[in-house]
């Protein structure tokens, strides 16, 4: 790998941004780019393991060069960006992966709201947890911001789905919104977590867990309120059974508050 002459980076990354509406001929060039830059210090070996689609092994100053050309043109071009977003997923690289949810959270939310109904397919088609926590984090950046009403009304797509998978993503997806440090609307959260809480299981339970460590971080109080309305409703035993589960990577406090609100339900008649 040469080592990175930023002045030069910019350049090439500015001649990339060129075939911005040339979805093809960006691809292509775009994998010139990631190539030169390839780190073939890591044996292939090691990536391998951890990774379920090829890697150029770019370092990560190269690709974030390459994110900041495109934030203005898929605002100034949100169709040509859409566009190219397809063509980047069906590369296929880690990279051209990041780029695709990179892209698509630059996108105005009035055009990207349409493009985001692929993400389920897209988040199915891939294992590798770094291209899934993009997905589910950088591709909603602007939706997380300027249109939260309507990230809402698609995670609760999500959490009220009867497909598990659907519920964990829209469990993780929730999180960047909750460690907003000016987020503040918890009952909708609330109202829009209880289907997937409900429905919890062996399959959504890390999910709920992350979730649930968050939402105390923010209100402690309003989490266990939210907790004892849940679970004092006809609870379902599986879902008793996943809150049992998850207990211990919950503060000690909510650990406490969790395991008196079972306990209730076990003395009940």
């Amino acid at each position: 790998m040469p080592a990175i002459n930023l002045a030069q980076l910019k350049i090439q990354a500015a001649r990339l941004s060129e075939k911005f509406g040339e979805p093809q001929a960006f691809v292509h060039d775009l994998n010139d780019l990631l190539d030169f830059y390839t780190n073939r210090t890591i044996r292939a070996a090691q990536i391998a393991q951890r990774l379920s689609v090829p890697t150029y092994r770019t370092p990560a100053p190269v690709l974030r060069q390459i994110q900041a050309e495109l934030v203005p043109l898929a605002e100034a071009h949100p169709l040509e960006a859409i566009a190219l977003t397809h063509a980047l997923w069906k590369a296929g690289s880690l990279e051209a992966r990041l780029l695709t949810a990179s892209l698509l959270g630059s996108i105005p939310p009035a055009q990207a709201i349409p493009a985001l109904s692929r993400l389920p397919a897209w988040l199915a088609q891939s294992t590798d947890k770094e291209i899934r926590t993009s997905l589910l984090t950088n591709a909603f950046a602007r939706l997380r911001s300027e249109n939260p009403e309507a990230l809402f009304n698609l995670l609760e797509d999500w959490l009220k789905s009867p497909r598990n998978s659907l519920q964990a993503w829209g469990l993780r997806a929730l999180i960047p919104m909750l460690t907003d440090p000016h987020f503040e609307n918890l009952p909708a959260v609330f109202r829009i977590l209880k289907p997937a809480i409900r429905s919890a299981g062996p399959v959504t339970q890390l999910e709920l867990q992350a979730c649930f460590a968050t939402l105390e971080q923010v209100s402690l109080t309003e989490t266990q309120a939210f907790l004892r309305e849940v679970i004092s409703n006809d609870p379902p035993p599986l879902m008793l059974r996943t809150f049992r589960r998850i207990l211990p990577g919950l503060s000690p406090k909510l650990q406490a508050g969790l395991l008196a609100m079972l306990r209730e339900q076990v003395d009940q008649p």
